[in-house]
């Protein structure tokens, strides 16, 4: 239930981005089970040691293969399940102060959920020169590139009050659970 909640209060306030930029990905469809993510990133601008790093559910990927990151990127693909039970990982960390993100940042995926591979959560974290994790900088979910098709996208309203609904909700219960038991 933590989890859950965690997840939802970080779609909703973050709405799917940090608040310094965006990431959207397009999916493609390679065959069988295999896609290619593209994503697209704006609004960031990394400084040197800065790492995006985009996660991958073990119980919804498997081999995470043939990466790409523009020039001033060190690209390392972290496999999903190993070990067992851990996400995947694509993560680019920025070499150089400032470098272009003006692509390629891609993965080709196997997928095993339902349908075609969705959204993803993303860091960007900062490091020390020596490679040590010094924090978290941002935070969000990868959006789908928009479609060309006529259905609207919820609002940025709706999903910010669902999540702080839900939220209240759960807290309410929270505090009746503990309060039940004195």
């Amino acid at each position: 239930m933590d989890k859950i909640f965690w997840v939802t209060l970080l779609v909703g306030l973050g709405a799917g981005s940090t608040s310094a930029g965006t990431i959207q990905f397009q999916v493609t469809p390679l065959g069988g089970d295999l896609y290619q993510y593209n994503y697209v990133v704006s609004g960031i601008t990394f400084q040197a040691n800065e790492e995006l790093d985009i996660r991958f559910d073990p119980s919804l990927y498997g081999t995470l293969s043939n990466g790409l990151a523009p020039s001033g990127f060190d690209l390392a693909l972290l496999q999903p399940n190993n070990p067992p039970g851990v996400f995947g990982d694509y993560s680019a960390l920025a070499e150089i102060a400032n470098p272009s993100t003006a692509g390629p940042f891609s993965v080709e995926v196997v997928f095993f959920g339902p349908g075609q591979p969705g959204t993803q959560p993303f860091f960007v974290k900062q490091y020390d020169q020596n490679g040590f994790f010094v924090s978290t900088i941002g935070a969000g979910f990868a959006t789908q590139m928009p479609d060309t098709s006529p259905m609207p996208e919820p609002s940025s309203l709706i999903l910010v009050s669902t999540t702080l609904l839900l939220g209240g909700l759960w807290m309410v219960r929270r505090r009746l659970q503990v309060y039940g038991q004195q």
